[in-house]
């Protein structure tokens, strides 16, 4: 069975894998794009046509189902796997409740659902992008810099911080869901202890606190905290720790 350290290396490997997945897929998202924006009526290389500026927002829609939300949804299926690795880690350190399978794909539902309305979040500001470049005869190369600007960085920086964390969220709530059940009232916070760690997680790496003592601690302020959840928010954005549960 592996150990916790194990199993969050592991987890970690894992969520950097997910954030090269989606980055590739975003990059062939923009170059789908700008290709559809080389087909668009030009006027001494301005964009002019509004029927066609209006009918390409199915066609961005379309990509970015095929490019982005393709890759999500392969990657919303490893959940269920990452589910069964923390059951296994957690037979190291004791008896645990089995976890309800209905609550892990409720899981899965919503983070996906969180990653559609990212997608549909940005299909709005692509597409009217393009209908208002087009309105004021915006020029061919204006108009591909602002796709690229939308999409390969704006798009890219908050999905690929979002697979990361969503990961990690996951693994953290199942882990509090199973500890939980089984009747943990203390728990250890684990992870890396390293440069790239934030200062907030050096302090409490591989202490253990009560659930009082942690809903206490994580009302504070600090860089990157993300909520003031500890079982799933840990450090914050970004962050490889977590809690594992303790028994005396």
């Amino acid at each position: 069975m592996p150990t916790d350290t194990q199993q969050l290396d592991a987890l970690i490997a894992r969520a950097d894998r997910h954030q090269a997945k989606l980055i590739s897929a975003i990059a062939t998202l923009e170059t789908r794009i700008v290709d559809l924006l080389a087909t668009a009526p030009l006027s001494n290389g301005e964009l002019f046509d509004l029927e066609w500026a209006v009918q390409a927002r199915t066609q961005i829609r379309a990509s970015i189902q095929a490019e982005y939300l393709t890759v999500v949804d392969e990657v919303m299926r490893e959940y269920s796997t990452v589910a069964d690795e923390i059951a296994d880690m957690l037979t190291n350190y004791g008896n645990f409740t089995d976890l309800d399978r209905n609550v892990i794909s409720q899981l899965q539902t919503l983070t996906f659902q969180g990653f559609a309305d990212l997608g549909n979040e940005y299909l709005d500001i692509i597409a009217k992008q393009v209908y208002e470049n087009t309105l004021t005869g915006t020029s061919f190369a204006a108009s591909v810099r602002a796709v690229q600007e939308a999409v390969g960085k704006d798009m890219a920086r908050y999905a690929s911080q979002q697979v990361h964390d969503a990961l990690m969220q996951f693994d953290r709530s199942i882990n509090a869901k199973i500890a939980l059940d089984s009747g943990a009232t203390k728990f250890i916070y684990k992870g890396s202890k390293d440069e790239a760690t934030r200062d907030f997680c050096n302090k409490h790496v591989n202490k253990v606190y009560t659930l009082d003592e942690m809903k206490e601690i994580w009302q504070g302020e600090w860089s990157g905290k993300s909520g003031s959840n500890p079982l799933r928010d840990a450090g914050g954005y970004n962050c490889r720790h977590r809690f594992r549960p303790v028994f005396d």
